[in-house]
């Protein structure tokens, strides 16, 4: 497309226009907006400024303007015509909007991000930009977008760990994905720890098809193959054959079972008229000073309600080996350990994004959602461990030949 070289501005007259658009409705921005035309001359001032210093250029064969070519790009105020330069030899490419580029607003890209990771639906991401910005994003494009983070997941999934962790919590959350025509529930395997120096951090999130020990040894692998060489403490609920899996690979660790996690299973079965008093009478088990003290609840329990629920006071008892470690530990390692809700808080963020969405269209879409909401919301889940210090001297006590020099 031709056109003639611009004339110079005349303010004057783009006030005039300005003001009867404001009074005619108009807005500032967007289509037809008193500012963009003035937008649209400053951008083309640009383009103008970057052909002229290529022009100049004196090493490569003879080159000249060759008119201009017309596009409309997305900017942060709206969609603006713009007209940028061309040469003869085709070698001009601004550096301000590349030659296949329709996008001056990083920003935006930015904000459909930020509202994708809050579980907003690509139809409100796009009804939500075409009100603000007056740019119309196509479901195809906001995905185009998404999908940039996922080099970023990639990088994110295969980063180094530390060598040691006080603390990793291990639990699955489940989700809705289409696979093969139908839905099915994929489990998400959760990895999140706890360093040395007290600061909280997700290892790892990893979806399969359903919750299993065999499932849990790929991750606990996967975590070992990314530098993690010893764990204080697993804290885990109450899968079959979680222990073994834990001991074949880190064979040093402690194995927590999750109290709350044993609690609600114990209640399941009990009627409503009784269940205060099972779970008072639970509390009175878990929170004794010793685990000699809590047998010995444990064993009361049992005479009380053993003629209605025999098999809680059973299930607590064959299970005792994984229920009872935390017994031994002073109050603030018995907080931190004796329960997963530290990763249970960062579900429910999942659980609170999701819970709109229905099924996922594909694994990937599901990855990305929770890659995102994690980021999001770092600093919902990313603080340091209350009470640390006095906790970190007891380890350091404890464990004098596993805590690496250099450490606080």
């Amino acid at each position: 497309m031709k056109k003639k070289k611009s004339e110079e501005f005349d303010y004057g007259s783009f006030e005039q226009e300005a003001i009867s658009k404001l009074r005619s409705g108009k807005g500032l921005t967007g289509e037809g907006g008193a500012l963009t035309g003035l937008i649209s001359r400053i951008i083309t001032a640009a383009f103008e400024g970057e052909i002229s210093e290529h022009l100049s250029q004196k090493d490569g064969p003879p080159n000249r303007r060759n008119g201009y070519t017309g596009k409309t790009v997305r900017t942060g105020l709206g969609p603006i015509a713009v007209s940028p330069p061309r040469d003869r030899n085709g070698s001009f490419e601004p550096e301000l909007l590349k030659k296949w580029e329709r996008n001056l607003a990083p920003e935006l890209e930015v904000q459909i991000l930020a509202m994708y990771s809050m579980g907003t639906s690509y139809l409100d991401i796009s009804e939500h930009m075409r009100k603000m910005y007056g740019v119309n994003y196509s479901a195809s494009f906001i995905n185009s977008v998404t999908d940039r983070v996922l080099d970023e997941i990639t990088t994110w999934k295969n980063r180094a760990l530390e060598d040691v962790y006080a603390i990793i919590y291990l639990d699955a959350i489940h989700f809705k994905v289409r696979e093969n025509r139908q839905v099915v529930t994929k489990a998400v395997y959760t990895v999140f720890g706890v360093n040395l120096e007290g600061e909280r951090d997700v290892l790892g999130l990893f979806i399969g098809q359903s919750e299993g020990a065999r499932h849990w040894g790929r991750v606990l692998e996967n975590i070992r193959s990314r530098g993690v060489k010893d764990v204080f403490f697993f804290c885990v609920d109450g899968l079959n054959g979680f222990s073994q899996v834990i001991e074949d690979i880190f064979p040093s660790s402690i194995v927590q079972r999750c109290i709350v996690h044993m609690v609600r299973t114990s209640l399941k079965h009990v009627s409503y008229k009784d269940s205060k008093q099972v779970c008072a009478g639970l509390r009175e088990v878990y929170t004794q000073d010793s685990p000699e003290a809590a047998w010995e609840s444990l064993q009361r329990f049992k005479q009380k309600w053993a003629h209605r629920y025999p098999e809680i006071a059973q299930k607590w008892e064959e299970n005792w080996a994984e229920l009872s470690p935390f017994f031994d530990w002073a109050d603030g390692i018995r907080r931190a350990i004796y329960t997963t809700n530290a990763v249970e808080a960062l579900h429910r963020c999942l659980r609170k994004t999701t819970k709109t969405k229905g099924a996922f269209v594909t694994e990937q879409a599901l990855e990305k959602q929770l890659y995102l909401t994690i980021m999001h919301n770092q600093r919902s889940w990313k603080r340091k461990v209350k009470g640390w210090s006095e906790m970190a001297r007891v380890f350091r006590r404890e464990f004098p030949d596993r805590f690496p020099t250099g450490v606080d």
